[in-house]
């Protein structure tokens, strides 16, 4: 009898063992999968871009915030304005046809997507105050499901010092890479403009970011932040 227990016992417990190694491989499974599925995902990315130059005639100034929407070929498909600013607006959005994506990519394959752009108007003084600036959280895109379609948010941002022995102003563009946790974890200029550039990057280290999220899990994106630098003598 004692036998016929213990096969009992012994059986019983091979079950147990059974089911608890099956739910590990299925756990272990979906976060492979779930894994793979980031890793072959490439956000889009901006190849080069134009000078943006500031209105002459605008005494304006602050942040221009746009969606723009790169298609499977990195050519433009649209733009939405999503913060405006009545005479630097149009000097944001008229630059945007020039410039030049790599399209974003799930598993090798193009794909179109979504990318956050800040245009930046820095008034024509050595000392300026911050931008007046109203948060823009991080949205996900509906009409799209994958995630290059997740927006990050700008929650503040700072204008760059103006270096003193600058000469000809104009724009830096900066690519950044918003992490999980909003940090920064990579900026690639895109459009160099010594010794403005240099400003610009210190600059933003001192913004704040809200991460992109996908199905209520923060990730990884890629937004692009131009610097437009007003000329001093505007206001001689």
């Amino acid at each position: 009898m004692a036998s016929i227990r213990n096969r009992q016992w012994y059986g019983v417990e091979m079950q147990k063992i059974s089911v608890c190694s099956a739910l590990a491989l299925v756990l272990l499974l979906c976060s492979a999968m779930s894994t793979l599925a980031q890793a072959t995902f490439k956000p889009a990315e901006v190849i080069s871009a134009p000078d943006i130059q500031y209105p002459i005639r605008s005494i304006a100034d602050g942040v221009v915030v746009l969606d723009v929407s790169p298609d499977a070929t990195g050519g433009i498909a649209g733009v939405h304005v999503v913060r405006d600013i009545p005479s630097l607006t149009s000097a944001a959005t008229s630059s945007i046809p020039s410039w030049k994506f790599t399209p974003a990519s799930l598993q090798g394959k193009p794909e179109p997507s979504t990318m956050r752009i800040a245009v930046v108007f820095r008034p024509p003084s050595y000392l300026a105050a911050g931008p007046a600036f109203t948060a823009v959280p991080a949205q996900e895109v509906p009409d799209q499901a994958h995630r290059g379609d997740a927006l990050p948010g700008i929650m503040s941002a700072v204008y760059p010092q103006y270096p003193v022995n600058a000469a000809m102003p104009g724009a830096v563009i900066i690519q950044v890479t918003i992490g999980t946790t909003g940090g920064i974890q990579r900026t690639k200029v895109v459009r160099a403009l010594p010794p403005f550039t240099q400003f610009g990057l210190n600059a933003l280290h001192h913004w704040q970011f809200q991460p992109a999220t996908v199905d209520g899990k923060p990730t990884i994106s890629n937004l692009a932040i131009a610097l437009v630098f007003a000329p001093l003598q505007a206001t001689e």
